[in-house]
């Protein structure tokens, strides 16, 4: 399956994909206020992967504050539509452009948001067979998939469902995470793509779970880690495939 991702970008850099290419350590001390104000209590935190943080654990929020670039992923960011999300994890931290992306491969939705100046400016999520929401104008990354560029491909035996978008929402939302942040959660990663594991945030819990953190990091046993697979699947019914 394509990978599970709830994440709120802040972004008041002109090329946040530079900026990504270069970060090292995010900023702790902003980070930790930024986790302080989800969890509503003091926080300790430990070094995480973005690519494991994207697909949040209850109970932890993951921060990682760059300047003018910030990324927030939690459990409660995960919403059928981008118009459910609370405004105030829009309101989190000030910038001139948010952007949220939600994958939930266990049900084939994917979805994204933009905001600028804090007005939405797009937002649209979709099942392979019925669109949820569908507002604003259509970035320019679209296009393509619109066109049936990216069509969904089926096992064999299944008859298309004549409903079916002509892409899986899944790999249009994640296209929308590389047009804007130059990469994508799912393998395989094309050649230009950044690897989301070597961007490093910071996983925070609430301080009276420190010994809980503590264990993990002294190496606890973990539950296992699902191997990537090469693309998306809805149900065994639907898959679609990148070839890179």
């Amino acid at each position: 399956m394509g990978a599970t991702a709830a994440t709120l970008w802040f972004l008041d850099v002109a090329e946040p994909k530079g900026i990504l290419a270069i970060v090292g350590r995010p900023d702790e001390a902003a980070s930790r206020a930024i986790a302080e104000q989800v969890l509503g209590e003091p926080v300790v935190g430990r070094p995480e992967s973005l690519a494991r943080a994207a697909d949040p654990l209850p109970g932890h929020v993951y921060v990682a504050a760059w300047g003018g670039l910030t990324v927030v992923t939690h459990a409660g960011l995960r919403v059928d539509k981008p118009s459910e999300l609370d405004e105030s994890w829009w309101n989190l931290v000030p910038a001139h452009r948010a952007f949220l992306l939600v994958t939930a491969p266990e049900r084939a939705v994917g979805g994204f948001a933009l905001r600028s100046d804090g007005a939405p400016k797009r937002s649209f999520s979709a099942h392979p067979v019925d669109i949820l929401e569908d507002e604003g104008l259509p970035e320019l990354f679209e296009g393509p998939f619109w066109a049936g560029e990216h069509p969904l491909s089926y096992a064999e035996g299944v008859t298309p469902d004549p409903r079916a978008l002509p892409f899986h929402p899944m790999e249009f939302a994640e296209q929308a995470n590389r047009e804007i942040l130059g990469f994508r959660y799912t393998h395989p990663l094309a050649p230009t793509d950044l690897d989301p594991a070597r961007i490093q945030v910071i996983d925070f819990v609430p301080a009276s779970q420190q010994q809980v953190v503590q264990a993990q990091a002294d190496g606890a046993p973990q539950p296992p880690v699902e191997q990537p697979d090469p693309g998306y699947e809805d149900r065994g019914k639907v898959r679609s495939f990148f070839g890179f």
